[in-house]
Order: C-alpha cells, then structure tokens, then sequence
C-alpha cells in the first residue's frame, strides 16, 4: 500500500470540501487496517503516524482531526486484543455515516429557517444581470460562498421541499469552486446566479429578503473558518441586518483545548502566474469569521446561538493523545 502517495493526494487537492477530505481519510485508515503492525502499541502508534501525516495535510479542516479523536477514542473503549482492528474500523465507518446524517439534519433545520423567517419582502425586484431571470422580490435570496457539501444538501433539500428561492453563488477564487456549485444547482432548477467575489456585496445589499448561509472547516473558539471572503460578507451584512447562518455539524467543532489551525500560503500562480520578482502574492484559502457576526450555526441538534456555540466548543474534549500530536504539528508548521 503506497501510504505516503495516498496522503500525498488527499494533501494536493484543493478543491474539495472537508467532510469529502474527510470520508477519502477514513476509507484510508480501513486500507491501514488490512496492514496495520500487530500488537497493541504498534496499531496505536501507526494510527498516531497516520494522523500526523492526515491533518498536518489540511491543519484547518476540524473533521480530520475529529475524525482521529473518534478512532483514538475506539482503541480505548475495549481491550488491547484482535478486536482493536474491528473497532476502528467501525469508529470510521460510524463517523462518515454521522456526517451524512448530520447533513440531512441540518437540511431539514435551514429549510425551518427559511419558512418561518420574519424579512419583509423589499419593495423592488433585482435584476440578476445579463438580461436572465428577473428575481422575484417576495422569493427569499440565498447568498452563499465557495461550495460547502452541507450547504449544497440543504439548498437541494430546500428544492425538493418545494420552497421557491433563488441562490446567489460567488466565483470563490483562487480555485473558482463556487462555479461548480453554481452550475449544479442551476442543473437541478434551481435559479441560481454567479458573480465575482468583489460584486457579491453590491447584490447582497440591493436584495430583498437576503439571507447568507455558509459552511465551514472549522468552527472555534475564535470563530468560523472558512473560504476567505466570509469575514467580509459576515461582516457586511451584519452591517445590513442581513441574517448569516453557518451550517455544520458538531464534526466542524474544534475543541478549545487543542491548538488552533495554523494554515499554509498556497502557490501564488494560482492568484497571479508568472508574478515578477519582488513581488509577493498573497494567497491563503481561509479566513476567520468571530462568532458574534453571525446569527447562528445550524448544527444537527439545532440553532446555537453565538454565545452557545462558543459554551458548546468549551465544553468539547480532546483526546491527550491527539493533543500531544497537534502540539507537535503546531510547532513544526
């Protein structure tokens, strides 16, 4: 099994989303299995080593991470014995079916969200541009930012529920996967606009019955991480009175006791090819978001207010062993 050229792969991909990252981690870990070392300390040790090489891929995407406290985890609750392999296979299995279930979860509560939002219709239609569709100006406007897997199942969840709404989708650069998201959803029927990051303020303010919704790698003490630009749009239509929700379920929660994300400079051509000399570019695919721009995050069990998310992540755990292998990624990123 070529182990490093597996990660490798997980590490160079930069378009997927973490719950995707994290499911390609976990069908990983089922590959270690069939060649994990004998012995109790041997699996331990190799599963640590697995998760270095992991989360030290993508340090800011929480459900890594969650996903190896959730193994760590099965190797403590039974014997030191054959059955060890079993469990951990089963932890991984059990967390990717909890991330499908938590999406479905949280589809159903944004879709409450939308039915039984107070905004008042604006007194004008906005044009989407390029002589297309006229937006209706009783339909609600759905904003959104890069293409989170959680808020792509709610919005579809939202279609097949019949609730008529039209989804303003950013190009999301560098890597443009806002567009992808934009043309599967107008594949699906769903009215659906794509604009440019920089133009999505303008719309966002000039819409009636706005609402932005976003997903996340991580939701911390310090905020919501996300694809960079969600500080600004936070930020602004906070400013507006503009609702913003996060979707993410409790495997986006990073426990306030283990070292923060630190996150790498991606390539500058990706922003700028052939950038001349002296010149540096600054590409980093993440920002932070404070809880407090946001009205609140939809997680499975429901809405969590700013304040309850931020008691929600101090009352999370974390494994010691996990603990100790961050701290060490910490040190070297």
């Amino acid at each position: 099994m070529d182990l490093t050229g597996a990660v490798r792969k997980i590490g160079d991909d930069n378009l997927s989303g973490s719950q995707t990252l994290t499911r390609r981690a976990a069908a990983l870990v089922d590959e270690w299995l069939a060649e994990a070392p004998p012995g109790p300390d041997g699996m331990e040790s190799g599963l640590l080593e697995l998760g270095a090489a992991i989360i030290g891929a993508h340090p800011v995407m929480a459900p890594l991470r969650n996903l190896f406290q959730a193994l760590l985890q099965a190797l403590d609750d039974g014997p030191a014995d054959e059955a060890a392999p079993g469990r951990v296979r089963r932890a991984a299995a059990c967390f990717v079916d909890g991330m499908d279930s938590h999406n479905q979860a949280i589809a159903r509560g944004f879709l409450e969200v939308l039915r039984e939002a107070p905004w008042s219709p604006a007194g004008s239609a906005a044009s989407a541009g390029g002589g297309q569709r006229e937006v209706l100006a009783g339909e609600p406007q759905v904003f959104t930012h890069s293409a989170a897997s959680t808020v792509r199942h709610a919005l579809l969840h939202c279609r097949e529920a019949g609730v008529g709404l039209t989804v303003h989708c950013t190009e999301s650069r560098p890597v443009n996967e806002g567009g992808a998201l934009a043309r599967e959803l107008a594949g699906r029927g769903i009215p659906t606009t794509l604009c440019t990051d920089g133009l999505a303020f303008s719309l966002l303010r000039q819409a009636g019955r706005a609402v932005l919704v976003v997903g996340a790698d991580a939701v911390t003490a310090e905020g919501v991480v996300n694809k960079a630009g969600t500080l600004g749009l936070a930020t602004a239509a906070r400013s507006w009175g503009v609702p913003c929700y996060v979707l993410a379920g409790s495997e986006k929660f990073m426990p306030a006791a283990a070292p923060g994300p630190r996150q790498r400079e991606r390539p500058a051509g990706e922003v700028l090819p052939h950038a001349p000399e002296g010149l540096w570019v600054v590409n980093r695919y993440f920002d932070t978001t404070p809880l407090d721009c946001m009205t609140a995050v939809i997680t499975e069990e429901g809405l969590l207010t700013p304040p309850e998310t931020a008691r929600e992540l101090a009352a999370t755990t974390v494994h010691p062993r996990l603990r100790d292998l961050l701290a060490r990624l910490s040190r070297t990123a």
